[in-house]
């Protein structure tokens, strides 16, 4: 069973607070939600996603890949090893960053503070074109599209965002809770809510 967006309240004088949520998604039903959101990122969207491990965060991810028209999408894995890699195809490239490494700031190694400062993700997502800045390079004219897994992890990500929580409620099934931050990502939930209506439920 899915919900349809919902007010939060806050933050609705920035054109966020909507939310949107679906239940009980076996893996292909998280797959088409996926594609779903996929067809509706342009250039410059930003997508946070949280969970636990194993939650689906890097599947979702893949099926997002799809839709965005990403050029080998089974090729999109969990970066783990290189925290950020670009995926290029008919669309927007996907820039696709996991930041599990990092850790919290009592961890040693890459994890903590230093280790989020020495990787300096804004530069990377400038120089993928991941905000339109890189159009005179012909492999990123079209800009990216940014999916970020662990996102609770960026310290300062973009004020306008979509927030993506993924729960496993039991061995086959997932919950996800999306929230719009900002215009623009309200204005992404509202199209991808509108592309989920004539999915069928799981």
């Amino acid at each position: 069973m899915s919900a349809g967006p919902t007010d939060r309240g806050a933050g609705a004088d920035d054109g966020g607070g909507r939310s949107l949520e679906f239940t009980d998604l076996d893996q292909e039903a998280l797959a088409l939600r996926g594609r779903a959101l996929g067809a509706c990122l342009q250039a410059g969207d930003s997508v946070l996603l949280h969970g636990p491990m194993g939650a689906g965060k890097t599947t979702l991810t893949r099926a997002i890949a799809v839709g965005l028209g990403v050029s080998h999408p089974g090729r999109v894995q969990s970066p783990t090893f290189t925290l950020c890699m670009v995926h290029h195809g008919r669309g927007p490239s996907l820039v696709h960053v996991d930041l599990f490494r990092l850790g919290g700031d009592g961890d040693e190694g890459l994890g903590g503070g230093a280790g989020f400062d020495s990787l300096d993700l804004e530069e990377l997502l400038l120089e993928a074109g991941a905000f339109g800045e890189a159009a005179e390079q012909p492999n990123l004219s079209r800009g990216a599209a940014m999916i970020v897994e662990w996102g609770s992890r960026w310290r300062t990500p973009p004020a306008d965002h979509l927030a993506i929580t993924l729960t496993r409620p039991s061995v086959d099934r997932r919950s996800l809770f999306a929230a719009a931050t900002g215009p623009r990502a309200a204005a992404l939930l509202s199209a991808w809510s509108v592309t989920c209506e004539g999915l069928s439920s799981s």
